[in-house]
């Protein structure tokens, strides 16, 4: 079974990795016995986020990104710069602290040390490398637009803003979907969902966006009977990136939608606070994998 593609986009290896950790998720599963749920929507604490000055800030970030320079956004963290690598996947429930820093690393060099969390461990990477990692996590960070607390990083407010949902209430939706918690994903969009893989079948029920669903295949085969073809979806779904994928909806049914644009429950991001009366970036969030 492969695995929904998510609108979460880190630097490139992670970006590559994290469809293939996840697979190994989602195992195959035997045939469901899928109950009716009550419905999840995840929501964003965004508190904070409309500050004058954060906004000013986050300009000069995204001006410094427009112009590649990754001179401007290693001046502008903080000495003891926090860094957090939550494991990709339905959250556990616990509070987890930042990486330790035993050689009491600094301010660039700390940043450094989270870009290189994006690549691979046995790599040696060249300052030119880690220059361009740099620009790629604030730009992954920054993208979205969205900002908000994050309980990952202590409440600090974070680019972009971290899900908040009631985690007992959607392990009961995964216990009815009879899937893992890890078959958690949240919608990005408004999305019909059909009785069939096919654009022209009924659509049974439409969910909104930052509704959180119980995906049960990544990758659905459509049938030859179907009246839309592969070829009919693929133009459907952004130059045949989409497919078609299933979920488990509340009414206990099973619905349909292609050009999947999923949002996991973690994100590359950038996280700020207050020094000394100026907006500085205090902390990184690397999910690891």
């Amino acid at each position: 079974m492969t695995l929904p593609r998510m609108t979460i986009r880190p630097l490139t290896t992670l970006r590559l990795a994290l469809p293939l950790v996840a697979a190994a998720l989602l195992a195959p599963l035997p045939a469901l016995a899928i109950q009716p749920y009550a419905a999840v929507t995840a929501t964003y604490d965004t508190e904070g986020a409309d500050d004058p000055g954060l906004k000013t800030f986050l300009e000069s970030l995204r001006k410094a990104l427009d112009s590649s320079d990754a001179t401007f956004l290693k001046l502008a963290v903080v000495k003891d710069l926090a860094i957090y690598a939550p494991a990709v996947g339905f959250p556990d429930g616990a509070a987890h602290g930042p990486l330790a820093n035993p050689d009491k690393h600094e301010s660039a060099q700390r940043l450094d040390e989270a870009a290189a969390l994006m690549g691979s461990a046995d790599v040696e990477y060249t300052r030119d490398d880690l220059d361009s990692m740099i620009l790629d996590l604030f730009g992954t960070a920054l993208e979205p637009g969205t900002i908000g607390k994050s309980a990952i990083a202590g409440g600090k407010l974070c680019a972009p803003a971290e899900p908040v949902f009631d985690r007992a209430k959607a392990l009961a939706m995964a216990e009815a979907a009879d899937v893992p918690p890890g078959n958690l994903w949240i919608l990005s969009e408004k999305t019909d969902f059909h009785e069939k893989p096919d654009a022209k079948s009924p659509v049974v029920e439409t969910l909104p966006a930052h509704a959180i669903v119980p995906f049960i295949e990544g990758s659905v085969d459509v049938p030859t009977d179907s009246a839309t073809t592969d070829a009919e979806a693929a133009d459907e779904t952004d130059g045949g990136e989409g497919g078609w994928y299933s979920v488990a909806l509340p009414s206990g049914k099973i619905g349909y939608a292609s050009n999947d644009a999923s949002l996991g429950f973690q994100a590359v991001s950038v996280c700020f606070g207050k020094v000394d009366d100026n907006w500085l970036v205090t902390a990184v969030i690397v999910p690891s994998l």
